[in-house]
């Protein structure tokens, strides 16, 4: 069986406000309300549903989602969090400001609005770029 991820659940404190920032940043449809969900859908057809509701915001977890962009998605997205002055990091535990070059790309890492999700952005996949055959 080839399995394809179909869509993740990301519990954050207002479902709303965190589907709207990383649509947004993303450049994607705006997101859509899917029973107690808000919902968005990547490039390659994976939903990210949102969720504020199931898990009580004192219990949240930090999430990480990390989406792999373009050169030039790269510099649209990281434009709109510096135009933003959103806080940014070269690294998931946000000691370094900045942007990494990571692999021989770039990514940063920002919050969402609720401050429990680590989005990330990065132009090469971990381990660098796939050698050509």
């Amino acid at each position: 069986m080839a399995a394809e991820l179909n869509h993740v659940i990301v519990h954050c404190k207002d479902r709303h406000a965190s589907a709207a920032f990383v649509a947004e940043l993303l450049g994607t449809k705006p997101p859509a309300d899917v029973a107690i969900f808000t919902q968005i859908t990547t490039s390659n057809g994976v939903d990210i549903d949102f969720a504020d509701s199931v898990v009580a915001p004192e219990n949240l977890n930090n999430s990480h989602l990390a989406f792999l962009v373009t050169e030039e998605e790269f510099d649209t997205t990281f434009a709109k969090i510096t135009e933003r002055s959103l806080p940014h990091w070269a690294d998931p535990y946000r000691t370094t400001e900045g942007i990494n070059h990571n692999d021989g790309g770039r990514g940063v890492y920002v919050l969402d609005p609720g401050g429990t999700i680590a989005v990330e952005f990065l132009t090469v996949p971990y381990g660098g770029r796939p050698k050509s055959a």
